[in-house]
């Protein structure tokens, strides 16, 4: 059952949450759900885009409470249960987290957006066991992927005897694949075959899953265990389940993405296995590098501090985009040491900065959490729209400008702009803007002391010549 309070403390509740979660820029709801005998009946799937965290509801069990209260549908994202923040999570974690959760009362936090159906890792599901308590089945992904079977193996007191390895495959996507098995071991006894695609293991989706939480979950799992999988690289859709083995094997084995060696030239011997479908690297957000030319997710601890940039840019600025002017030195960003000048921030926490104003694109950046999540685009190479401004100075007055030096190089650049001075009233000139000379003398590798000077003695009409970074067009 769906319980709505309209007293002034469950009102209050809300208006803190819609404040906490304001920069996500959508509709957050609180829905309070009671949990009766047959369960919530939540079906949870990650993001199709292997690198953001989230947990989104890709399917609605009809004889669950959630479908029941009418009051979440399939798309919206969980972001809290009971407190416990989910928002930015793996899906597989926060459906353990839900499962430890005494109730009976779940108090849901979510984000409604129209356009996150089409982000979720797998289609919607609209086939449910007969009761909540079975295991996923073949049907939930039946539409999605070729080859489905159910697979139980008996696990004993060592493991089931595979290897995996987090690839791509043309057909299929992203995914978690057996690269290996171990002989005579449960798994090989079961049928599972190197190649096929783990899609779920028991009740819970691999679907969006990265490597290691793929691996917790496989080693968690004891006595019987259900696997659904897929066969990507078989013809025929043909083939019978698997029965369960008896005898246990060795460990779950790592096996780094990009590792796996492709099949030997002709002349040498053949497999006396399938092959694993050869994966492309998957980058790791924490530590990958950002790389010119392509878009880069990257993530960053905050510890609840700033990032520390100044940044410019927004549809109602100069400058349609946000791009990065300066990285301050001891700040968080600094001491992650990927961001710099130039770089375009796309998306921030899963919020996209294109198109948006300069307020809302700090209202993203200047959030205090444990990690901010970047999607930053890095140009092949850096141009800027040179500019050329002529103000003139009054006797005693300034241009109007407030000028920074650059704290990572020489050079000097516009931090500010003073209302009603010569700049201002000219209109051409931006924050960020890189001044290149005063009068035709170079400040370009200039301290920000040798460049003050210079402003400070010009008089008259001051010519300036400047550039401005240009965002690349997307």
């Amino acid at each position: 059952m769906e319980t709505i309070h309209e007293d002034a403390e469950s009102n209050f509740e809300l208006d803190k949450v819609k404040k906490k979660y304001s920069n996500l820029g959508h509709t957050v709801l609180m829905v309070q759900l009671e949990r009766g005998g047959s369960g919530l009946g939540l079906s949870l799937a990650g993001h199709k885009d292997r690198n953001c965290m989230a947990v989104f509801v890709c399917g609605l069990n009809p004889k669950g409470a959630a479908y029941k209260a009418g009051s979440i549908q399939v798309g919206d994202e969980i972001l809290e249960v009971n407190g416990v923040v989910l928002h930015g999570r793996c899906h597989l974690n926060a459906s353990a987290i839900i499962k430890g959760l005494s109730g009976p009362v779940f108090k849901v936090i979510i984000l409604r957006r129209k356009a996150a159906i089409e982000d979720i890792a797998v289609k919607p599901i609209t086939h449910f066991p007969i009761s909540l308590s079975d295991e996923a089945t073949e049907e939930q992904y039946a539409s999605s992927y070729p080859n489905v079977r159910t697979v139980s193996v008996k696990k004993g007191t060592q493991s089931l005897g595979i290897m995996i390895i987090e690839g791509r495959h043309a057909e299929v996507g992203q995914g978690i694949f057996i690269s290996d098995i171990q002989e005579d071991s449960a798994a090989e006894k079961a049928g599972l075959e190197i190649g096929e695609m783990i899609l779920a293991v028991n009740k819970d989706t691999l679907v969006g899953s990265n490597y290691e939480n793929a691996a917790n979950l496989l080693k968690r799992t004891e006595g019987l265990v259900t696997l659904v999988v897929s066969n990507p690289g078989k013809k025929s859709s043909e083939t019978p389940s698997g029965e369960a083995g008896a005898t246990p094997a060795t460990s779950i084995r790592s096996h780094s993405p990009g590792a796996l060696k492709p099949p030997s030239a002709a002349g040498s011997k053949p497999p006396s296995r399938p092959t694993t479908p050869t994966p492309e690297p998957v980058a790791d957000p924490a530590t990958c590098p950002i790389n010119p030319g392509k878009d880069t997710t990257v993530e960053i601890n905050t510890d609840n501090k700033s990032l520390g940039i100044f940044f410019i840019g927004g549809k109602d600025t100069l400058v349609n985009g946000i791009v990065l002017v300066e990285i301050y030195p001891g700040g968080v960003a600094d001491k992650d040491g990927r961001l710099q000048p130039g770089d375009q921030i796309l998306d921030v926490n899963g919020t996209t900065l294109k198109d948006v104003t300069n307020t809302t694109a700090s209202q993203a950046l200047r959030q205090t959490l444990p990690k901010m999540k970047l999607i930053v685009h890095r140009p092949a190479t850096q141009e800027y729209t040179p500019l050329e401004v002529e103000l003139m100075k009054k006797p005693g007055k300034g241009l109007g400008i407030s000028v920074v030096a650059r704290k990572n190089g020489k050079g000097v650049y516009i931090a500010d702009i003073i209302s009603g001075g010569p700049a201002d009233m000219d209109g051409k000139i931006a924050k960020g803007d890189l001044i290149i000379s005063v009068n035709g003398q170079s400040v370009e590798n200039s301290t920000g002391e040798e460049a003050g000077a210079i402003l400070k003695i010009a008089s008259g009409k001051v010519s300036l010549k400047l550039n401005r970074y240009k965002p690349v067009q997307r």
